[in-house]
């Protein structure tokens, strides 16, 4: 009797509806009405000043009342979260919207599943890909990484209005092309990984092509998307890297996982000692990751000068003075102990991340 080969498991998941557009906005309502006629909209001051008017506009014009609006969201913190689940049981709401960046929309997804609801994004500007991940990041109040929340579902709606975004400032498009730029490196990381251990589901083959084609349309569209924002041109470029960023890198990064880069990130920030926005710790820890793999140098010199043409950082003297105390403990929580680090093919040493820094910082790929 032959054996019956084990069933590889192959798993994708996704947000039920992305719109991408000028005016996306407007279909706001429309879109979240399956899902009831009461919303709770969480987010930041600044993003709710912005797309706040045409949020209420939306809603109600289709019938859905805002039992809800808190505009206080500065970080994503287990506070901010008990906080806000517990003025959303108060209000009563059949989901929630959260408005703004990562740290807003990831505090809204954490309400939407303390609350056992449906959670809907709306993004307003490309410095994050978390619109339509089901993950939020939770930091401290002062912005050291805590933890990564893995949520049960994906939003049921997100809303990318390129005219918002567009006419966010520069910088946010490029720390969100900082943070995408590491979903190829470390999907293909993470594949490798379940190939050798065996220890979890492997990612669909659809999820690498997303983050291939992310980095393939970060490198051909991004300096000449960044150009065209500076000059106040909305171009197919601009459209092109919001997509990249806001739906690509999501789906690449969530189907498969992060690495190195995203291991490193989460060390330095808990240093207390860095000073950096999360896409440009990302782009830096990217290239890390690069040497520390030993990639082609063309490969790694590529990146390095996309980086440097986009204004990224490429060394981690970018970052302030980080003493060799900290750096090495950041090392340490790298290798040894985000939950990252399984998703490198082998077990990781400090003194190897450590070498891969100092091979960066002297240019020695």
């Amino acid at each position: 009797m032959t054996a019956l080969r084990p069933i590889t498991i192959r798993r994708m998941v996704a947000p039920s509806l992305y719109v991408q557009g000028k005016g996306a906005i407007y279909h706001l309502g429309q879109k979240a009405f399956p899902y009831g006629d009461k919303a709770y909209v969480v987010g930041g001051s600044t993003a709710l000043s912005v797309a706040g008017d045409r949020v209420r506009k939306s809603l109600l014009s289709n019938g859905i009342e805002v039992v809800g609006w808190n505009d206080t969201v500065k970080e994503c913190t287990n506070s901010a979260i008990d906080r806000l689940t517990e003025e959303g049981r108060r209000a009563r709401p059949h989901f929630v919207i959260g408005v703004g960046g990562g740290r807003a929309v990831d505090t809204a997804k954490a309400v939407a599943w303390k609350l056992k609801l449906p959670s809907v994004t709306v993004g307003t500007q490309c410095a994050t890909n978390a619109d339509a991940s089901a993950e939020s990041v939770v930091y401290t109040e002062d912005h050291r990484f805590l933890e990564a929340i893995t949520l049960p579902r994906n939003p049921v709606l997100v809303i990318e209005d390129t005219d918002i975004i567009f006419r966010a400032p520069p910088k946010y498009m490029v720390w969100g092309m900082g943070d995408a730029l590491s979903t190829r490196f470390e999907a293909e990381a993470y594949v490798r990984a379940r190939e050798k251990r065996k220890d979890a589901e492997v990612p669909p083959s659809t999820a690498l092509a997303l983050a291939k084609g992310c980095y393939a349309s970060l490198m051909e569209h991004g300096p000449r998307a960044l150009a065209d924002i500076k000059n106040g041109s909305h171009s197919s470029d601009v459209d092109d890297v919001i997509e990249a960023v806001k739906l690509s890198s999501a789906m690449a990064f969530e189907n498969t996982g992060c690495a190195l880069a995203h291991a490193l990130h989460n060390g330095l920030t808990r240093t207390g000692q860095v000073r950096g926005e999360h896409g440009e710790l990302v782009a830096y820890g990217t290239i890390v990751q690069m040497v520390y793999e030993r990639r082609p140098r063309e490969e790694v010199q590529q990146v390095f000068e996309w980086c440097e043409n986009l204004g990224l950082p490429t060394s981690i003297k970018a970052f302030g003075e980080i003493t060799k105390a900290a750096l090495r403990a950041a090392a340490e929580h790298a290798a040894e102990k985000d939950l990252n680090s399984r998703n490198m093919p082998d077990k990781m040493r400090p003194s190897e991340v450590l070498g891969a820094v100092e091979r960066v910082e002297k240019r020695s790929f």
